[in-house]
């Protein structure tokens, strides 16, 4: 029996009031994956992360899976007692699991650090390069790989903050050579402009700029604290999609549409009225050209695992506008369209996959939507519904903000988008303080649109 050893680190505590509740648990799911695969010895080896990989209540774990061994590392443990421990495993292959972390989205650098430091040992093991993972961190990095290779993304201006800020207090200084130029390259951009961190998460902080004078006003300020880019706020249709494997075979999914039910200036993807959907196969976006690209994009960064891809479709063109390579937003929408379970994307990388993903015809139509609070029992219950995929209900914390909760809903396994809105409308009728009544003509504008 092979022994394969799935990891993932993590770089912050998790609060004790924050929970995440799952349906189906993560364990059934770890469970299904180790009866699908019943020829590999598996054990993960984690820290508390209860969003993706372990069932937390109130900061620890409480329900874990049978048929998988589980290591819990302490949140204290850095890339020398991964390493240890994952060689004390003594594994035939050893697989990274990147997962999100709120503020500095860095779990993928020391997951490629450890990769590294086993490869050296030598364990086997699956992971992209620490250069990947930096490349991906930091938005202007990514930006000038665009650039090398010749990806279109929007134009971009970097600020370097505190070359912006020198010479503030220098009774000397006749101004500052640096911030002028800066602020001169904003004033002949097109408007509007999009300024964001270069290494921050979840589109927290994200400021639009409509005139030379809003972007100029934000950046002389008092919220301008860290390095940003600034690009060109392209107005079009936004998708996203994700590329699944590793160097030995790419699956690059179809585009899903992202679209809010409201007429939102940014979706915001932890917004209640955000829709995902797809896969969008319509010929006047020539698909099989943008996976061509996007695999060229996977070869060219050696990626491994799960990358997330924002995109844009504007003026008949596709753009790159930020790429997550870890585990994202989408992941368990674009799964369920593959009629697979996430881990399922992570043991296949050594195990090889039954269908070739990227072929529209082995994927069916789905749709991934909020849905307001509910107690568990209720949740357990919407989750049992046909066609439900999964049910991720959130408790999020943010600085500075009141605790808030929310449902993540998956519905997968439709031959139209047609017949998946129709679904909606059911549900709604079922659940109407739970499922907004917005939803489904919001879902129909935009099928019919």
């Amino acid at each position: 029996m092979k022994k394969i050893v799935l990891y993932s680190s993590n770089s912050k505590l998790r609060s004790v009031g924050s929970n995440c509740t799952v349906f189906p648990k993560w364990a059934a799911q770890w469970d299904h994956v180790a009866k699908k695969h019943p020829d590999l010895d598996i054990t993960l080896v984690v820290q508390l992360n209860g969003r993706y990989f372990l069932d937390i209540h109130d900061g620890s774990p409480y329900k874990l899976p049978e048929n998988i061994t589980v290591v819990q590392m302490d949140m204290q443990d850095k890339t020398d007692e991964f390493v240890d421990k994952i060689v004390s495993l003594e594994p035939d292959a050893a697989i990274a699991m990147p997962g999100p972390v709120s503020g500095f989205d860095w779990n993928g650098i020391r997951d490629a650090v450890i990769a590294q430091c086993l490869r050296k040992k030598g364990i086997r093991t699956i992971c992209y390069s620490l250069e990947t993972a930096l490349n991906t961190f930091d938005k202007w990095r990514m930006h000038q790989v665009f650039e090398q290779y010749g990806f279109r993304s929007p134009k971009a201006v970097y600020v370097h903050n505190e070359m912006f800020f020198a010479g503030k207090n220098d009774p000397f200084s006749t101004g500052n050579v640096y911030q002028e130029m800066i602020l001169k390259q904003i004033e002949m951009s097109e408007m509007p402009l999009i300024i964001k961190s270069t290494t921050g998460s979840s589109s927290m902080g994200i400021v639009v700029a409509h005139t030379f004078e809003q972007a100029r006003d934000f950046l002389l300020s008092e919220k301008n604290t860290g390095d940003v880019i600034i690009e060109q706020f392209l107005k079009g249709e936004e998708f996203g999609t994700e590329i699944h494997g590793s160097e030995v075979s790419y699956h690059v999914m179809p585009p899903f549409r992202v679209f809010s039910s409201t007429d939102n200036e940014l979706n915001d993807p932890l917004g209640m009225t955000t829709l995902k959907y797809g896969p969008i196969l319509d010929e006047r976006y020539n698909i099989p050209k943008l996976q061509k690209e996007l695999k060229r994009l996977a070869q060219v960064m050696g990626f491994s695992g799960i990358m997330q891809v924002d995109l844009m479709f504007a003026g008949g063109e596709w753009y790159i506008i930020e790429i997550n390579s870890r585990w994202s937003g989408m992941t368990t929408l674009i799964t369920a369209s593959q009629g697979r379970l996430p881990y399922e994307v992570y043991i296949e990388q050594e195990t090889g996959s039954a269908a070739d993903y990227s072929d529209a015809s082995n994927l069916s139509c789905s749709c991934q939507f909020k849905m307001s609070d509910a107690d568990d029992e209720l949740l357990e219950k919407i989750a049992s519904e046909d066609k439900m995929v999964s049910v991720i209900s959130y408790e999020v914390i943010l600085p500075d903000k009141p605790k808030f909760r929310f449902n993540d809903c998956v519905i997968s396994g439709f031959d139209s988008f047609t017949e998946m809105a129709d679904y909606i409308g059911s549900l709604q009728k079922k659940y109407p303080e739970q499922i907004s009544p917005e939803l489904q003509p919001a879902l129909y504008k935009q099928i019919e649109g």
